[in-house]
């Protein structure tokens, strides 16, 4: 198939490098400390980093996770992981024998609005408003409108460094025939000072070492973290926005808005193959918090793209939410998915993109020794 890509971004994607990079876990190798909550997947990942360091054996990091137990799912995609990173055979077998016990049950994630004493949800700008905004009218729009475009132009720069994982499965039909799965891959996702690096873990659910992103065949989509929210505000795309009225979306209540870019203004592309990038205009909605103005959802849409172009269709959405990252929280991308229509409307290939595990960004263990 045919490589396509998909938004330009505002920064250059770079080619992964295979540094190590974990989380800083103090007092972690104590098994005698019961009162430690059960290990996450960052924690496992962090603990395989450090034996291969020579920081901790394989022997013990068995014993820590024995001893505190785990609070997620082992699924098969996470042994696969943990076979890329070249985890010694002990640890992915004990994370088997405690799902082969039914001991690998997730705990109940705490309410983003429960009472835990932790920051409120913050927006890429600061905590979010404890008070209820209403829903902006016609007199308010433009002042609501203004406040969302400062949050959205401020996202990036207030974004902390910080991993993910991202998961991508990707879909084929021939129209009008139903979707078939066709391949997934799984990469560390790297956000570090303003830009995306991609580290391919696993191509169709097998271990990879020279994988990237820029040499995956097939569609394939970039920059959801922070530069279609910026391009979209950002005042120079003159970007043309009207108010739609309450709404809900992702369990939240919301302000809908819809837009249109000109193609004139702006910076969305789309690459066929490598061969031939042209621009387009674009229109869609988003769904806006009413509290914070962070994106809750975005959809976009290319419009006017030129008859003799491969690729007749192209659409985006991203769904954000409140995620945790080393005790502050964060409106993130937690779905995206890309829809392209290519060759007379009668191949469709779509994208579905999972955002797991944040973490922060740290580049070094601190493990006691034994």
């Amino acid at each position: 198939m045919n490589a396509v890509r998909t938004r330009k971004t505002q920064f250059q994607l770079t080619v992964v490098l295979p540094i190590l990079l974990t989380l800083l876990l103090p007092g972690l190798v104590f098994p005698q400390e019961a009162t430690k909550a059960p290990l996450s997947e960052e924690d496992i990942l962090a603990l395989v980093t450090s034996s291969k360091l020579g920081e901790v054996s394989p022997r013990r990091v068995v014993e820590v996770i024995t001893a505190r137990g785990i609070g997620f799912t082992v699924t098969d995609i996470f042994l696969l992981e943990l076979e890329a990173r070249e985890a010694d055979p002990s640890i992915p077998q004990a994370l088997r024998k405690l799902r082969e016990q039914g001991k690998d049950l997730p705990t109940a994630p705490a309410s983003p609005s429960s009472s835990t004493g932790a920051e409120p949800p913050a927006g890429p700008s600061g905590p979010v408003s404890g008070s209820v905004s209403k829903i902006p009218t016609e007199q308010t729009w433009p002042r609501f409108l203004e406040a969302t475009r400062v949050r959205a132009m401020a996202y990036i720069d207030d974004l902390p460094n910080f991993i993910c994982t991202q998961i991508t499965t990707r879909f084929m039909r021939i129209f009008p025939g139903g979707w078939r799965e066709e391949d997934n891959f799984v990469a560390d996702l790297t956000y570090f000072e303003k830009k995306e690096n991609y580290k391919i873990i696993t191509v169709a659910n097998r271990p990879t070492t020279t994988a990237t992103i820029e040499k995956l065949p097939g569609a394939r989509s970039t920059g959801e973290f922070g530069s279609a929210l910026r391009a979209l505000f950002d005042p120079q795309t003159n970007a043309m926005f009207r108010l739609e009225g309450a709404d809900e979306s992702n369990g939240h209540e919301t302000v809908r808005i819809s837009y249109q870019v000109p193609r004139e203004t702006s910076s969305r592309s789309i690459n066929y193959n490598d061969e031939r990038v042209i621009v387009t205009g674009y229109r869609g909605r988003c769904w806006l918090d009413p509290e914070s103005y962070n994106v809750v959802r975005l959809e976009e849409k290319a419009v006017n793209i030129p008859e003799d172009f491969p690729i007749t269709r192209s659409e985006v959405s991203i769904d954000y939410d409140i995620q945790d990252i080393s005790g502050r929280k964060y409106w993130i991308p937690v779905r995206a998915e890309m829809m392209l229509v290519q060759g007379g409307a009668k191949l469709h290939t779509r994208n579905v993109i999972e955002f797991k595990r944040y973490r922060k960004f740290e580049a070094e263990v601190k493990i006691v020794p034994e």
